[in-house]
């Protein structure tokens, strides 16, 4: 449509003709609405909203059905969700179109495992490591899979071989040394945990680790160095408050013992464990009575405590209450303390 418009100049004017403005519709193609979608889907993975997450996937997936990197991220984003047999229809398709794609079957194999599927996880791993022999990550499920099965010679296995495709391969250090150190291999298990935490510094529950084995070849100033290193990364990890309080106790720190038991009650208030060790620390002071009430508090809280009561036990013989001890060893026994067993036998009977 034309508009007249008058326009003039000084005492003359004049008629001119003005034109609409023309407005072109730029219409996207389905491959850009696709790949819009995902990336927007990207995006919200990286601010782990995965239902948006998910949301965006599908739609690029409707604009683009072959999209194998859509179903890819969605199959992560249900996983991350625990949406985990979703997770493992997504990296089916995946496969429809790349059947040896080694990511979509790993995927699958950590959907099974979260699943407890254990055989359908190792099936799937070792699909992945006939395709990849470098993949490091199913080498390390497989080890995870040995070691959860209390096979830990072959665990140590699998972990070589996945430090062998990834030498920094610090989470399989850590579980390797803790395969180790089932076997009582702890110089062994003290070296790899050394590996993990110089592969990475931040693995507080490997210098927990470290500490206890340690600790376990009589080296308790060692323990306590490692210990620190944990807590420092993680103040509030009361196992390796306990744990360091163990070690203290052994080098007769009294004090710094009750400190870091008393530090991990405050984080987990029912820690048999703490409190059983509290009991030990009363014995060392020759403070029976106290030493029988932190027994009890850890036969409270753990009833299948057999350590707390040989604890409770020794006390009791020190107060003089031989029936007491008696049946307190006779129970540590029935738990499964041997001491308990021995104690009895020379004392009681």
């Amino acid at each position: 449509m034309r508009k007249l418009v008058l326009a003039c100049f000084g005492a003359a004017c004049f008629n001119m003709s003005a034109q609409d403005t023309v407005k072109i519709k730029t219409a996207l193609t389905p491959e850009q609405e696709a790949q819009n979608a995902y990336n927007l889907g990207l995006e919200f993975m990286g601010k782990k909203d995965y239902n948006a997450a998910i949301e965006n996937f599908s739609k690029a997936i409707q604009f683009k059905p072959n999209f194998d990197k859509a179903y890819y991220n969605r199959g992560f984003a249900k996983f991350d969700s625990k949406n985990y047999q979703g997770s493992i229809d997504d990296y089916n398709k995946v496969l429809e179109f790349m059947p040896t794609n080694t990511d979509a079957l790993f995927g699958k194999a950590q959907s099974y495992y979260a699943l407890n599927k254990k055989d359908s996880c190792s099936l799937y791993l070792n699909k992945v490591t006939l395709v990849d022999e470098q993949y490091s990550k199913a080498f390390y499920l497989l080890g995870q899979l040995k070691f959860e099965e209390g096979e830990y010679k072959d665990a140590i296995t699998e972990y070589d071989k996945a430090i062998a495709a990834k030498a920094d391969y610090a989470y399989a250090y850590n579980d390797r040394a803790s395969a180790k150190k089932q076997l009582g291999d702890d110089a062994g298990a003290i070296v790899d945990y050394e590996k993990a935490v110089a592969n990475d510094n931040k693995l507080f529950f490997a210098y927990n680790n470290l500490g206890s084995c340690k600790r376990n070849k009589g080296d308790n100033t060692g323990a306590v160095d490692a210990y620190n290193k944990a807590i420092a990364l993680k103040a509030d990890y009361y196992v390796a408050l306990n744990n360091r309080g163990s070690a203290k106790l052994n080098l007769n720190d009294l004090a710094g013992a009750i400190a870091d038991f008393d530090a991990a009650l405050k984080i987990k208030t029912d820690y048999a464990l703490a409190m059983n060790n509290m009991a030990s620390v009363y014995i060392k002071k020759r403070e029976y009575k106290a030493a029988v009430e932190w027994s009890n508090k850890a036969i409270q809280a753990d009833p299948k405590s057999g350590a707390a009561y040989l604890n409770r036990g020794i006390a009791k013989q020190m107060l003089r209450d031989e029936d007491g001890c008696c049946a307190d060893w006779k129970k540590a026994a029935e738990l499964g303390v041997n001491v308990g067993k021995s104690y009895s036998a020379g004392f009681c009977e």
